[in-house]
């Protein structure tokens, strides 16, 4: 038994150096790669016929497609990353000989190094080629890098979906600004992620799921839901967080004020944000919304954006639902869009922070109880006037050059101070 006792200290011993090792050739002192993410995200609306194409991909998913990716494209979503999480910074470079992505990701100061550098390039080939991987000091053998990552993929999902992915991928053909990934028929394997996903969502936040569900139904009881003419967003506000304000203590307000956040996105944005908590329908197979879309300040798109922004905001991080209002924005600047809008931005950072003040627990309960009292919109949603917008991409850089110019912080701190003045989050 002691010779065992001893093996095993050993190993964990041995395990411990090999793990500080590692931990000591992937730190370093310097970053990889320093990117300005406001010149990045200045071809966000070339992402629009990425978007494009991956939509027709899953139309036709009984045939075989061809997706082209761009530099623009690629370091643009890169450039998005970077605005969601400011310690990351990334450059995407496509040639005929290869595609190569580099990233810096800071972490705390540490005795070991500040950055975690990775190199990734991947060449032109019948399927995906992975030349290497370096992380820091290390080099791991592209071949080996690809086998961990879906070895991984299939652990955590119990399947061989990673497996199914890489044999998804056809041939990968480059040139000197683009990559064209040639995919087989997607068909089996959506099916297969679906499955997948049902079974990970039978593992989720049953509490979340239960309470979400209660709200919705609360919801769609409402009245004003069967009404043909648009409500204001605060017509279900005001009721939902008094039902939240009766039903919580302080231990338990935050996570009612986040499950009726979620029905309230399942209500009145989109019913899909339910996929992320799970079944909460009241019936099985139908979806609950009012009978007529929603309005912000008499605006439908107001009251989508707000709402969309809250949600993401309970789902994922502050920064992250701020960068995908601002990038939409950006998006929308192109030939076909509704042009660069400061007021839609106004309704992103209000939502946002609507959510962040509900899920502060020194907060929460206040703010049920001044939601509760008052059904105006002014409450949690602030004044858009004189905030500009329908700026083409041409208007928007001779105006403001880019994202984070002064011109441009001025009007977005503005929105801020607006915000900050509401009631609601004093």
């Amino acid at each position: 038994m002691l010779k065992v006792l001893k093996f095993f200290l050993v190993l964990f011993f041995l395990l411990v150096m090999t793990l500080a090792g590692l931990v000591f050739f992937a730190l370093e002192s310097q970053p990889l790669v320093v990117a300005n993410s406001s010149q990045q995200v200045g071809e966000a609306d070339s992402v629009k016929e990425l978007m494009r194409q991956i939509s027709e991909s899953l139309k036709n998913r009984s045939k075989h497609q061809t997706i082209t990716l761009s530099n623009d494209q690629l370091n643009s979503l890169v450039g998005f990353v970077q605005r969601a999480h400011k310690q990351f910074s990334g450059k995407v470079s496509i040639s005929t000989n290869g595609m190569t992505t580099l990233a810096s990701y800071q972490l705390p100061d540490n005795p070991l190094g500040q950055y975690l550098n990775i190199d990734i390039k991947i060449l032109p080939s019948q399927g995906i080629d992975v030349e290497h991987v370096r992380v820091g000091a290390l080099s791991i053998p592209g071949n080996v890098a690809v086998s961990m990552v879906t070895t991984m993929v299939n652990w955590y999902t119990k399947s061989d979906l990673g497996d199914q992915f890489i044999a998804q991928v056809e041939s990968v053909a480059m040139n000197d600004d683009e990559m064209m990934l040639n995919i087989r028929p997607l068909n089996d394997f959506l099916n297969e992620l679906n499955t997948v996903k049902q079974g990970m969502d039978r593992t989720g936040d049953e509490e979340l799921r239960l309470r979400t569900a209660y709200y919705l139904t609360f919801l769609s009881q409402q009245p004003e839901a069967k009404s043909s003419r648009s409500q204001s967003l605060a017509t279900f506000i005001s009721p939902l967080f008094a039902k939240a304000q009766s039903r919580s203590s302080y231990d338990t307000a935050v996570k009612e004020n986040e499950a009726a956040i979620l029905a309230l996105a399942i209500f009145a944005g989109h019913h899909r944000f339910a996929n992320f908590v799970g079944e909460v329908q009241p019936s099985s197979g139908s979806v609950v919304k009012p009978r007529a879309p929603t309005v912000l300040a008499k605006r439908v798109d107001l009251s989508q954006h707000f709402i969309f922004s809250a949600a993401i905001k309970i789902l994922s991080e502050q920064g992250l639902s701020i960068a995908i209002g601002e990038f939409k924005e950006l998006m929308d600047r192109g030939q076909g869009g509704s042009g660069y809008s400061f007021v839609d931005l106004s309704a992103d950072y209000a939502g946002v922070k609507f959510a962040q003040t509900a899920t502060e627990p020194e907060k929460a309960l206040g703010l049920q109880r001044a939601l509760a009292s008052n059904s105006s919109e002014g409450v949690f949603f602030p004044s858009i006037k004189d905030l500009p917008e329908g700026f083409s991409k041409t208007e928007f850089t001779q105006r403001f050059d880019k994202v984070d110019s002064p011109e441009y912080l001025k009007l977005v701190n503005e929105i801020h101070h607006r915000i900050d003045a509401l009631a609601l989050h004093q």
